[in-house]
C-alpha cells in the first residue's frame, strides 16, 4: 500500500520514529492501534463495573488532594510542555 502524505508530514513522522527508535512502518503501526484503542475507550463512559474504575478513581481523587494542598501546575504550563515535547505547534 502507498499512501501519500506532505513532506512536512513524512518528516515529522521520521523524527517522531526515530525518537521512538523504530521504523517510521511501525510508527504509523502503532499510531494506527492507538488509535483504535482510543475509539474502543471513548465509545462508552467508565461505569463502577468496569475493572479499571477503582484506578482510575483513586488517580482522580488522588490528582484532587495534591489540588487541594497546592502542589498543582498552570494548565498553560502542562500544555507548554506536553507540546514541546511531542514536537507540536500552539
Amino acid at each position: 500500500m502507498t499512501i501519500r502524505i506532505s513532506p512536512e508530514a513524512e518528516e515529522l513522522l521520521q523524527k517522531r520514529a526515530l525518537a521512538e527508535g523504530v521504523s517510521v512502518e511501525a510508527y504509523v503501526e502503532q499510531l494506527v492501534r492507538e488509535d483504535e484503542d482510543w475509539g474502543e475507550l471513548s465509545e462508552a463512559p467508565i461505569t463502577p463495573h468496569d475493572p479499571e474504575f477503582a484506578e482510575v478513581r483513586t488517580a482522580v481523587m488522588e490528582g484532587l488532594e495534591q489540588a487541594k494542598r497546592g502542589e498543582s501546575r498552570p494548565a498553560e504550563d502542562v500544555f507548554a510542555e506536553l507540546r514541546a515535547r511531542h514536537g507540536l505547534s500552539s
